[in-house]
């Protein structure tokens, strides 16, 4: 059991802490990476740099470790409450949010949606810029509905209800348009009798049994990618989705949907030169392909000319600072997924050999019930062959005995010696009578004792019955018991490895804002120092998806993902020449 581990998780992560710092970060051993970190915002501070346009992440310290251990042992969350309870996301409502959260330095944590959000969810991304969930894909990128509130945004100012045109009269054209539908399923006989299905009402007045319900959302689904349930182009509510589908219809109905807002929220590059075809479609291949891998570690599609723009930073201030950094990060990111990858890969060792051990113990289990169980069989099935051969040789006995009464009592009673010399004594009526008695034992012996080894053997074999079911039911119970041993061992596997997935999660944020901090620190140097125009607000470092622990293994090389990445330090710049 995990109980029995040498070390748990928390344990080793605290062990490889050193080697992280050594090998990764390149630390001395009197530093630390909260030293590291000290460091580093300290020297933002003296320059100025503010800490909000940096992204999230750098607020993320050593000391969220522990939290996020004391969270693992408390309870896990579900995928809903997750939705509910976040609080990251901008609001369209709010110019303020707009203005501080430009399109390049759009977020890149989204929470998984559910059916408690479903509707709010398909509402507002019915009114983003005219782009609908229960229609085709725009041909131009648009702002997230991740980017929305799950919750009902608070009043907004007038100017933004001016941008949407013609809704009243949209909205008096769907009530006088409801009134002239036909209230009766199409899908079914209009006969009231023979009706017996349960009927649901639209929203856009149709009523529809749960079978043609479940067609019509079918036949919406696997049309376009992400397209919404609907009937004349009103989405179907999510509680009546969710009533007539099935859990997997559900999950593949959700992943399609934020497969669909991942599509039309990629915002257009702010370069001067067109992004190619070639590059928007491999992003949106490895946004697509990555999932459900966790959104930390996604490539950020914004970020494909930063790498030319540090080239020509490098250039302009004609030493290698910027190639310099660049390399440093890049050999960072190989270090830092190295080290994930041996950690997990420890780990999943760990966890193999546990499981060998316990099946190794429920074979050995299962094998030392067997063999007791044949012996106690065999040993009872050699007592009934015992006594039955016992009775035999007592029905023998008795034959014998009745043989020689006989014998006696029919010399006695024929008034002669066995010598043939008469006895003279008188032979009474019952002399006679035991004579006949005993005459009738001998004829009636065969069968009686017959009949009791008849009896005998059914008793010892119902005892053998009765002897093998409690057997069965031994080996029904301890088959029961090890299976519940192994879901409780491969629920503590799990949740050990949920555990280092979010450790890890937070050391990947981690390493990524400081990334963002050494290069805000190098562009206002670089602004301070040269006539050089930098973009102080550095966006996303790429970052290589990296899979579960099942598809990652320790000997997997790091060259392939570093040309897939796409890798950049995020420092954009314009010459004043």
């Amino acid at each position: 059991m995990l109980s029995q581990h040498p070390r748990g998780v928390a344990q080793r992560y605290h062990d490889s802490q050193d080697a992280y710092c050594h090998q990764v970060l390149l630390l001395s051993s009197e530093e630390t990476e909260d030293s590291l970190d000290a460091k580093l915002h300290q020297e933002a501070s003296e320059l100025g740099i503010d800490m909000g346009l940096l992204g999230s992440t750098l607020d993320l310290t050593s000391d969220s470790t522990p939290k996020r251990m004391d969270a693992f042992r408390t309870s896990q969350e579900s995928v809903g409450s997750r939705a509910s309870q976040s609080t990251g996301f901008m609001s369209t409502f709010s110019e303020t949010s707009r203005e501080q959260h430009p399109p390049a330095e759009r977020t890149l944590y989204r929470t998984p949606i559910s059916f408690r959000d479903y509707d709010a969810f398909v509402a507002r991304g019915r009114g983003q810029d005219g782009h609908s969930f229960s229609s085709s894909p725009p041909t131009t990128p648009s702002q997230s509905a991740f980017s929305l509130p799950l919750s009902s945004p608070r009043s907004s100012p007038k100017r933004h209800f001016r941008r949407i045109r013609g809704l009243s009269s949209l909205r008096n054209g769907w009530n006088s348009s409801s009134t002239s539908i036909a209230e009766g399923c199409p899908h079914c006989p209009q006969d009231s009798q023979s009706q017996r299905r349960a009927v649901h009402k639209l929203p856009c007045g149709h009523r529809v049994c749960t079978q043609s319900l479940r067609v019509t959302i079918k036949a919406t689904t696997d049309g376009k990618l992400g397209k919404a349930p609907s009937c004349c182009n009103m989405p179907i509510p999510g509680s009546l989705v969710e009533h007539v589908t099935t859990q997997t219809e559900q999950t593949a109905l959700l992943e399609r949907l934020e497969q669909r807002d991942e599509a039309i929220s990629l915002p257009r590059s702010t370069s001067s030169e067109e992004r190619p075809t070639e590059a928007v479609g491999q992003a949106r291949a490895t946004t697509t392909e990555s999932r459900p891998v966790s959104a930390d570690l996604k490539v950020d599609a914004v970020m494909t000319k930063m790498q030319d723009d540090l080239q020509e930073l490098a250039n302009v201030t004609r030493d290698h600072d910027a190639t310099f950094l660049n390399q440093v990060h890049s050999d960072q990111c190989d270090s830092h997924i190295l080290w994930i990858r041996n950690l997990r890969a420890e780990l999943t060792a760990e966890h193999e050999s546990i499981r060998k051990q316990m099946h190794e113990r429920r074979e050995s289990a299962l094998q030392e019930l067997l063999e007791t169980q044949a012996a106690a069989m065999a040993e009872a099935e050699d007592k009934q062959v015992k006594a039955e051969a016992n009775m035999r040789l007592i029905h023998e006995q008795a034959r014998r005995d009745n043989a020689t009464a006989l014998k006696h009592m029919e010399a006695y009673c024929a008034g002669v010696f066995s010598t043939g010399e008469l006895h003279g004594r008188p032979v009474t009526d019952q002399d006679l009578a035991e004579l006949e008695k005993t005459r009738q034992v001998r004829q009636n012996m065969d069968a009686r004792q017959e009949s009791a080894i008849n009896v005998l053997r059914g008793e010892q074999s119902r005892r053998m019955k009765s002897r093998g079911q409690r057997q069965e039911k031994e080996e029904q119970e301890l088959q029961r018991v090890q299976k519940k041993e192994e879901v409780d061992l491969e629920q503590q596997l799990g949740s050990e490895l949920a555990q280092l997935e979010e450790l890890l999660g937070d050391k990947t944020k981690r390493l990524r804002g400081r990334w963002r901090l050494q290069t805000a620190i190098f562009v206002r140097k670089a602004k301070t120092s040269l006539d050089v125009m930098v973009n102080e607000c550095s966006p996303s470092i790429g970052w290589p998806s990296c899979g579960p622990v099942a598809e990652i293994g320790p000997e997997a090389g790091m060259h392939d993902t570093m040309g897939q990445r796409g890798f950049t330090t995020g420092i954009a710049m314009h010459s004043t020449a």
